[in-house]
């Protein structure tokens, strides 16, 4: 296997440049825009080639389809005219020839005639999807102390987080590479740029005011900047974007079916070739995974023993598919607020880090036209999903739904700082499943996010904030 190995890194040398376009251009030729992820990864990578910088190693983990390669691809293109770069399918390898990382290396030491730990000008390693190598976290941790002049940029699935030494945890950086937010979507799809500094501004008038007054009048001073942001947007954007546009390639593709076909088969891949990275289940376990999907798809609050009633197996391996779903961050898992006792006691609600992953199940099974309809579920999983990624992945909060008939959808407790209830929806919003919740919760101040103006309830305090607001954080 050796020469076969070292007949495919030539090979995949050789046709470096071919690959990269294929990767970072559309069937008509023009490039893809580059994510805002892009300026950090690329600033880490020139640091260390100015040795500015002791970072020498990056991993980029993240669901399938959120643009992961196009990104590595870019930034090889973009270094390669002034420096050495490797970029390779992890994946390809351990597929075609069974290769593992380890494998590779030595196979490209062998092309160069030297060790890595003895070359002495820079080189830039790019590794796409290093899941696919069960040994790649001691492999890597290996190469990171022999390896001087050596940068790693790396992608694997949201497993890659999980299965990461501690040591390793240590020496690298991990940037996690989401979906797309609606200003990166405008950015794509519109050319239409986010303005400097706007999100961050919304942010903290949102979460971290001390009253719904207060967060009333840091929106309104901003009001003047999102207005003129959403002057250059179409508002028929909002409904694509909720629907598909959080996945970048749906931007290229001529229409829905061939989108949410691509969905459904983006499916089937993280169910085949990642769930068995983050839990142990048999083909016939595995099979009915999309089952269980479409079933939270239609109503994400839904107990095990239901589960298990339905689909004739085990809570427990329910309850195992549900845990590695989560792990993989395909499913955002919301318990119920409460005491630990009594939120066990509660089935939890699992949202789609993706709203585009619960629309495609509703497209297959004919329901799509109900868009109108189950928008707000939609919408639910975006704010689900955003919470996700600003807090609980920061380890600065926590998010609960109340459980209480007609409950609010989130409790948001921000460190200990303050605790927002939150309900979502689309078009005019009311305050009675806030007040219905702040009966047993307590609260600093509580947020409506739907179509509404911008104003607050006064009795409930609660502040509506506008999807014009929201959408831009």
């Amino acid at each position: 296997m050796k020469e076969d190995l070292v007949h495919y890194l030539q090979q995949q040398i050789k046709s470096n440049d071919d690959r990269l376009k294929r990767f970072i251009h559309d069937i008509s030729g023009k490039k893809y825009p580059q994510r805002f992820i892009y300026i950090k990864l690329f600033s880490y990578i020139g640091s260390f080639l100015e040795q500015t910088s002791n970072h020498k190693m990056v991993f980029i983990p993240g669901f399938r389809g959120v643009g992961k390669t196009t990104l590595m691809a870019q930034l090889c293109t973009a270094y390669q005219a002034s420096s050495t770069c490797l970029f390779l399918s992890v994946e390809d390898a351990k597929n075609l020839l069974n290769a593992d990382i380890a494998d590779l290396i030595a196979a490209y030491e062998e092309i160069i005639g030297q060790a890595l730990e003895s070359i002495e000008k820079p080189l830039i390693i790019f590794l796409d999807e290093i899941q696919a190598d069960p040994k790649w976290a001691v492999t890597l941790k290996s190469l990171f102390e022999k390896t001087r002049r050596v940068f790693f940029c790396c992608t694997g699935s949201s497993a890659v987080t999980l299965q990461t030494t501690a040591n390793l945890a240590r020496r690298a950086i991990f940037e996690t590479m989401s979906p797309l937010s609606f200003t990166e979507y405008q950015m794509i799809k519109s050319g239409v740029f986010p303005t400097k500094g706007l999100k961050q501004k919304i942010r903290q008038a949102i979460y971290f005011s001390h009253n719904a007054e207060e967060a009333q009048s840091e929106l309104l001073t901003l009001s003047g900047s999102i207005n003129e942001y959403w002057s250059g947007v179409d508002r028929k954007d909002v409904r694509q974007f909720l629907s598909y546009g959080t996945f970048p390639f749906a931007l290229t593709m001529p229409s829905e079916v061939s989108i949410y076909d691509s969905i459904s088969s983006l499916l089937d891949k993280i169910i085949k070739f990642d769930l068995p990275d983050v839990g142990k289940f048999t083909v016939e376990t595995l099979s009915i995974v999309k089952r269980i999907l479409f079933v939270l798809a239609e109503n994400d609050v839904t107990s095990l023993a239901k589960l298990e009633k339905v689909f004739q197996i085990s809570r427990h391996t329910i309850s195992s598919i549900l845990e590695a779903l989560e792990k993989a961050e395909l499913l955002i898992k919301v318990p119920a607020y409460g005491s630990n006792m009594s939120a066990a006691k509660k089935p939890n609600k699992y949202l789609f880090m993706s709203p585009a992953i619960r629309m495609a199940f509703f497209y297959f099974t004919g329901q799509e036209s109900t868009y109108l309809a189950r928008q707000g579920k939609l919408l639910e999983d975006l704010v689900g999903s955003h919470l996700y990624r600003e807090f609980i992945l920061r380890g600065q909060g926590s998010m609960r739904y109340d459980s209480t008939q007609g409950g609010a959808d989130f409790v948001l407790q921000i460190l200990n700082r303050q605790q927002l209830i939150i309900e979502v929806g689309m078009g005019e919003k009311t305050t009675e499943q806030v007040v219905k919740s702040m009966k047993k919760i307590n609260s600093d101040y509580n947020l409506v996010i739907s179509s509404s103006s911008l104003h607050i309830a006064e009795n409930a305090k609660t502040l509506f904030v506008p999807l014009d607001y929201f959408l831009l954080i």
